[in-house]
């Protein structure tokens, strides 16, 4: 299996999320099978998407902008397994990946003005042959918990992928992963994702109750709103 990561993080590898995501890699590279590959998106020199609609259209599926982006469709191909890993700051996606997933738009079918029944639905289908692909979300924010805070989040990837197409692991109180006082509890937290790991890896489906337990407060309300005060305090 070819697993791509997308490391959308604009911390890279220090990131928190990234803590996780090697996690699931970890288990995903049980299988010796398996061969990973990393993208890391602040470091690609990405040119916004400039709106021409080209890819729908005269260059229909190529983006007109030559940059590192080429190169980045053609991996997107090659791979089984996508990973994006990314922290939600602002109730969405940071910056430099959504500029990336902008860039996503040739491998998408061209919008022909179709009225789209809104709720969980793909407004476009692929362009190419996605079948045998899977698509996960690895996420990671600093609130007490994700219901509510990923709600917009969600909704764009059910636009773009369809509700059911991708699996999103969410974790809250994603700062807690810097605090060395509190390792154990993000050592059992990163197995969790490393289980799930092993079942991509194996190409196995991640049952229901193991992905609600991977978004799953690392913390009680109370204790996580005495750290978050306590750290403001110290700031101001």
């Amino acid at each position: 299996m070819n697993v791509l990561v997308i490391n959308g993080s604009p911390k890279g590898e220090t990131s928190n999320t990234m803590k996780l995501t090697r996690g699931l890699l970890e288990g995903v590279a049980e299988n010796e099978a398996n061969v990973i590959k990393h993208l890391t998106v602040k470091d690609m020199d990405i040119t916004p998407c400039l709106g021409c609609m080209s890819c729908w259209g005269k260059t229909a599926g190529k983006c007109v902008i030559d940059d590192v982006m080429t190169a980045v469709y053609q991996e997107i191909m090659k791979a089984d397994l996508i990973i994006e890993s990314f922290p939600l700051y602002f109730f969405g996606m940071p910056g430099p990946m959504k500029t990336f997933t902008d860039r996503m738009m040739p491998l998408m079918e061209t919008y022909k003005g179709e009225c789209m029944t809104i709720g969980d639905n793909a407004f476009h289908a692929p362009r190419f042959d996605m079948s045998g692909k899977k698509l996960v979300v690895v996420s990671t924010c600093g609130y007490a918990r994700t219901e509510e805070i990923y709600d917009s989040l969600i909704k764009e990837y059910n636009f773009i992928c369809g509700k059911g197409n991708y699996l999103s692991l969410l974790c809250p109180q994603g700062e807690m992963f810097a605090i060395p006082p509190l390792e154990p509890q993000v050592n059992l937290y990163v197995n969790r994702y490393r289980e799930i790991g092993r079942l991509l890896g194996r190409g196995e489906v991640v049952p229901d109750e193991i992905v609600k337990k991977a978004s799953e407060p690392i913390l009680p309300q109370k204790a996580f709103e005495i750290l978050v005060n306590n750290y403001w305090n110290s700031c101001v």
